[in-house]
């Protein structure tokens, strides 16, 4: 029989195994979706941070703002020279445009060109069908349950 370390030990990995699988066919699906809209030379990872940018707004105007390279590794949660790399390549494919910083040039903004803007209604079409997925067959009470146990798991991390 076993006993309660045992067992949490046991959920424990359960608990791990399924996040890391939601992860990747999560992962999966948004890599397909991507090739399908011809995005075949990103990532999911270069997919968020369009998605981030175009999420974006000044509070005032309600415009898509630039963002800090400091602030789009905070929420993509990265170390800021993974992020230069992510940045490098959706510069190079002309999703994104750097604006340097007139008061200091050390700094730069990150927003999105024509190019990127031109592929919002896509990443809000996927975004939207990736939370059907998630939530297919899921009461609203569920849900709530769902995220909140999840933010829970992800706090004691934080």
């Amino acid at each position: 029989m076993e006993n309660t370390t045992q067992t949490q030990e046991k959920n424990l990995t359960t608990i791990s195994s399924l996040i890391a699988q939601i992860q990747s066919d999560a992962n999966s699906y948004l890599d397909s979706q991507l090739k399908k809209f011809g995005l075949s030379e990103i990532t999911t990872s270069h997919g968020y941070i369009l998605f981030i940018l175009s999420k974006n707004k000044n509070k005032e105007t309600k415009e898509l703002a630039p963002m800090s390279m400091k602030e789009i590794s905070k929420k993509i949660d990265k170390d800021k020279s993974t992020t230069t790399v992510l940045i490098e390549k959706l510069l190079k494919y002309g999703y994104v445009i750097r604006e340097k910083n007139n008061s200091d040039t050390r700094y730069s903004y990150i927003s999105l060109s024509e190019k990127g803007k031109s592929f919002i209604p896509e990443m809000e079409r996927i975004s939207k069908e990736l939370s059907e997925k998630f939530y297919n067959g899921f009461s609203e009470d569920e849900k709530k349950t769902v995220f909140y146990l999840l933010d829970k798991i992800l706090s004691n991390f934080n």
